[in-house]
């Protein structure tokens, strides 16, 4: 299965792990200092705070003019190539402006933005309808709701509708069949969100079939409906491109703890680096052919090329995707392994395949706080060092401890 570049990006996204309850706005610390004081203010409760690192190579141009500000102390960063580019630009404030007025219009964009966009429920039973239709206008979206594939597409034609919100299972006909049968809606890229009361494993699998026959599906949800799981999407759909160039601003880069760059986690669409790439098996090809002729393209060797493999890869029950990482590697190019969850340790990947690195995602870094030797994620973790597999940590803003976790074994951060 290949999943897209949003899919892709969702995995690595730092925002995709926000504390409790949904926050349109965030603020971007720039720097330590500025992130220290807007950690020690009491911030809005719609806004959530980041910190990062900027980068020369961010597009910065529209970069926070939706959505986010950017704050900065200037004695951080008057060294900097890109510090000219802190002083022309929407959005950034340096720590002695007006920021929090920078985040209070934020909020107003977007509550504007929300309410001038009309969603529509298609829901045939009634007190389900009703009440769902209650639950999106509260969080301030114009909803219409109707009952049946006449009044869908009737309100549909009218060309004012933002996204569709379909239930799967619909009395006279499923949404699956209702969809396939108008192909305008998949040339004009209506976004369209999936609730059921279905097993979520039913609703992942319809969800897959429409987006593979070209529909632009943002999600596959269970009932009741998750409110921040809606506004999240509409958040996604606010910011539009600006949501992948900061994610591409915000570059996964594989570091030592001194600071040598090992690899940068790209995408094949991503920008030339000029570093060793790294791609997710997730989103590729299945055939080595294709990948070794967009190397070939990029003017690199195999051996600048490192896979990441994902358990949601699936590695070794899918013969095509097996045979691309083995060809690879036969051809010179690195395999690494991305973990995030204790739960589903891949034991056999280790011994099947000759891995370099494993990328430790945030998830799991509490308990590797607290690891010992007996337990389950111990014994993983003996057998990766055993292998002599350099580990790496997910810390793209540089927020751990470098000597304690040196000290524990981890090659650096990524």
């Amino acid at each position: 299965m290949i999943i897209t570049d949003e899919e892709l990006l969702a995995l690595l996204d730092p925002e995709e792990h926000e504390t409790a309850g949904f926050c349109p706005i965030v603020l971007y610390a720039l720097d330590r200092t500025s992130h220290e004081l807007a950690s020690a203010m009491t911030l809005p409760s719609y806004v959530t705070l980041h910190r990062t690192q900027p980068d020369a190579c961010w597009q910065w141009e529209g970069l926070f003019t939706a959505g986010a500000i950017a704050l900065y102390d200037p004695a951080s960063h008057q060294q900097a190539a890109y510090f000219p580019q802190l002083q022309q630009h929407d959005g950034i404030y340096a720590i002695g402006e007006e920021w929090l007025a920078g985040l209070a219009a934020s909020y107003r964009d977007w509550c504007n933005w929300l309410a001038a966009n009309r969603v529509l429920l298609l829901e045939d039973h009634p007190f389900q309808g009703m009440q769902l239709q209650q639950t999106i206008a509260g969080l301030g979206l114009s909803c219409q709701w109707v009952q049946d594939e006449r009044a869908c597409l009737a309100a549909l034609s009218a060309g004012d509708i933002r996204l569709l919100i379909c239930d799967l299972s619909l009395v006279e006909q499923d949404a699956i069949s209702l969809l396939m049968s108008q192909p305008r809606l998949q040339q004009e890229g209506l976004p369209i969100v999936l609730l059921s009361a279905h097993e979520q494993t039913l609703i992942d699998g319809a969800r897959r079939l429409l987006l593979d026959a070209g529909f632009n599906i943002l999600a596959a949800l269970a009932k009741p409906l998750d409110c921040d799981a809606l506004l999240s999407l509409m958040r996604r759909l606010y910011l539009g491109p600006l949501r992948q160039q900061r994610l591409s601003g915000q570059r996964r880069t594989i570091r030592c703890w001194q600071g040598e760059v090992m690899g940068q986690l790209c995408l094949l669409s991503s920008p030339a680096t000029q570093h060793p790439v790294w791609l997710a098996v997730t989103g590729l090809p299945g055939r080595w052919d294709a990948l070794r002729e967009w190397l070939t393209e990029q003017s690199r060797m195999p051996s600048e090329l490192t896979l990441l493999i994902h358990r949601r890869d699936h590695l070794l029950s899918n013969a095509e995707r097996f045979a691309l990482v083995l060809q690879a590697s036969l051809a010179g190019s690195k395999l690494a392994l991305l973990l995030d969850n204790a739960q589903h340790l891949p034991f056999d990947l280790l011994e099947r395949l000759p891995l370099q690195s494993l990328l430790l995602g945030q998830g799991i870094l509490p308990e590797m706080e607290s690891l010992t030797s007996d337990s389950l994620l111990g014994r993983f973790m003996a057998r990766v060092r055993e292998l002599g597999i350099a580990i790496y940590l997910d810390d793209p803003y540089n927020l751990l401890d470098a000597e304690v976790w040196r000290d524990r074994g981890m090659a650096g951060r990524w």
